[in-house]
């Protein structure tokens, strides 16, 4: 392959390569906000009363394990 053939190679490759990792990082942020958003949510309704703190913990470790 000569150094035509390499350049278009680099040419179509780069650009894949920064649309997947936008993607993979994108996908992170959401994931890790959304766990948030619950962890959050369900420290508040243990906060109210509304969870046992045997279901806080295993909905706490659900959530933890997701990420």
């Amino acid at each position: 392959m000569g150094m035509d053939g390499l350049f278009h190679w680099l040419i179509l490759a780069v650009p894949v390569a920064i649309i997947a990792l936008v993607v993979r990082l994108v996908r992170r942020a959401s994931r890790g906000a959304s766990s948030e958003a619950r962890l959050r949510e369900l420290a508040a309704l243990k906060a109210r009363g509304l969870v046992t703190e045997s279901e806080y913990e295993r909905q706490r470790r659900a959530i933890i394990g997701d990420v």
